[in-house]
């Protein structure tokens, strides 16, 4: 009786630690933001401007006389989810890095293919001028198409709204239970496999299609069109299963004529752990964006010679 007295107390010590630490000190983010602890840190860290994207600085509509104007459109990656201080994204380290550049982030997480096709079309709707606008892709831009995933997703958010009262309340119970749930979930562990079915047969021919609608409005109302890759940073290396993937993409974009800057040889040989925001989320940390910043900068003066201005209202 004594032996379990002592190990009660024990577990009882290790469970109110671990809430404790959970509910007060643990501060990152989680993949889908499922979590307490990753919705915590969405009301912590992320704020938004008047054009309701996450950043510190407003969106004019009109470019600022004797200014370039460099748009990025993307998701989760472009926004920085993960990363606790806007200043530390790509995005935010290339305006600092270039002053005569104004440096929008048009980026709102889960956005695909298709949605950043209707997101740039209902900024040209609301008169935002383009000038340079810059796609940067990730692998999973493809999983629009598959309405199974997205109905996966939902059911994990309606199961973790309508849990039990220690799950929906203990900080320590739902972040357990989730991961543990994730893990072992066919659902979630199949999600890869949407992935790569996006890039064959006519799931790829309808992709290059609308990867080209892109290029087409982009180039339309602006100066230039030009696309940054992002591998998926869990698991490269030499041995990296999506490396084909990335030479589809490069082709499609030789044949489209824009230019493309494809990240993979940047971060190959590095870990993992050096580049995730965490071992539950997989979307680059502050290492991770600074190195793309570099790239991408110098890739943006490449197609952007020094001295180019735009000379008013397109």
């Amino acid at each position: 009786m004594g032996n379990v007295l002592v190990l009660a107390l024990l577990l009882g010590v290790a469970l109110v630690g671990g809430e404790v630490y959970y509910r007060f000190f643990y501060d990152t983010s989680d993949v889908l933001d499922y979590t307490k602890v990753g919705q915590r840190w969405f009301e912590r860290h992320w704020q938004v401007n008047s054009s309701d994207c996450r950043d510190n600085i407003d969106y004019a509509r009109r470019i600022a006389a004797g200014k370039r104007r460099v748009s990025f459109l993307g998701d989760s990656f472009t926004a920085g989810h993960g990363v606790n201080e806007v200043e530390d994204r790509f995005g935010n380290r290339i305006r600092r890095a270039h002053p005569e550049w104004e440096v929008h982030l048009l980026a709102q997480p889960g956005m695909d293919t298709g949605g950043e096709l209707q997101y740039l079309q209902g900024c040209v709707d609301q008169q935002y001028e383009l000038d340079m606008v810059v796609l940067v892709y990730c692998l999973n831009d493809v999983t629009d198409m598959f309405p199974a995933w997205a109905e996966t997703v939902e059911a994990f958010r309606a199961e973790t709204a309508h849990g039990g009262w220690l799950r929906r309340n203990s900080y320590l119970v739902n972040t357990l239970y989730h991961r543990i749930v994730t893990m072992r979930s066919p659902a979630m562990r199949g999600y890869y496999a949407y992935i790569a079915e996006g890039y064959r047969g006519e799931n790829w021919e309808r992709q290059q299609q609308r990867l080209q609608a892109l290029r087409d409005l982009a180039r339309s109302r602006g100066r230039q069109f030009c696309v940054v890759t992002f591998p998926f940073f869990q698991a490269p290396g030499r041995e990296y299963e999506y490396a084909p993937v990335h030479e589809q993409l490069n082709a499609c974009w030789r044949r489209l004529g824009v230019p493309h800057l494809d990240l993979l040889p940047l971060y190959r040989d590095r870990p993992p752990r050096e580049l995730m925001v965490n071992r539950y989320d997989a979307h680059p940390n502050p290492c991770a964006h600074k190195l793309a910043a570099e790239a991408i900068g110098r890739f943006l003066e490449e197609q952007m010679p020094p001295g180019a201005r735009a000379s008013g209202p397109l």
